[in-house]
């Protein structure tokens, strides 16, 4: 008898905890499609990580919005680029009509960074180095919330603007459709809540 209940106990918290898991799992998903784009007409230093398709070319449209006065008046890391990456392979990835003069005069590579934790890492450093108080982070809107939670933690007093890339190939809108869309949300949410433990329970 004592060993019925406990198994009727251990399928209704299994039950529980599944079913709780996979409503915020679609909270997470509606926080992906409301992830913001900030746009302003000033100029802003600019943190872009990669990792996603075409980050670094859809990130450096954002310059487009700047006063034409001030485009050289902010600083850009692009960061996560692995080693054997240098500015002539960011020239040639940007293609002719980007101002290769913006790259060799505004724009470091951080090839240390191996995930969003160490990318927010050493984003730190570059912002104390460069004593910024303030940029916009660019990533894929998939990857925004956790990147952002990892930012926040590791920097709470700088203001830091979102701007979300739209991935081509994964229609987040649709992702019961497609097994790699649903797959690559499912990762990331797993990912975010082991992070968002990993910083109340460690404080890291």
């Amino acid at each position: 008898m004592l060993l019925r209940i406990f198994k009727i106990l251990f399928i209704f918290s299994l039950t529980s905890i599944t079913t709780i898991f996979f409503i915020n799992l679609f909270g997470f998903k509606e926080k992906i499609l409301s992830s913001e784009k900030f746009i302003n007409n000033r100029s802003s230093n600019i943190v872009i990580l990669t990792g996603g398709t075409n980050r670094i070319k859809d990130g450096l449209k954002i310059l487009s919005n700047f006063e034409t006065s001030k485009k050289n008046d902010f600083k850009i890391l692009v960061s996560g680029t692995g080693k054997g990456f240098s500015k002539n392979s960011l020239k040639k990835q940007l293609g002719p009509n980007f101002n290769p003069n913006l790259i060799e005069c505004c724009i470091e590579l951080d090839s240390i960074s191996k995930n969003t934790y160490t990318n927010a890492s050493e984003t730190f450093k570059w912002s104390k180095k460069n004593d910024i108080k303030e940029f916009v982070l660019i990533t894929s809107n998939y990857h925004m919330p956790r990147a952002f939670l990892e930012f926040k933690n590791r920097m709470p007093d700088i203001k830091i603007n979102k701007f979300s890339i739209t991935p081509t190939k994964h229609i987040i809108n649709n992702w019961l459709s497609s097994y790699q869309t649903f797959s690559l949300v499912f990762k990331e949410y797993c990912k975010f809540i082991i992070a968002s433990l990993r910083i109340k329970i460690f404080r890291i």
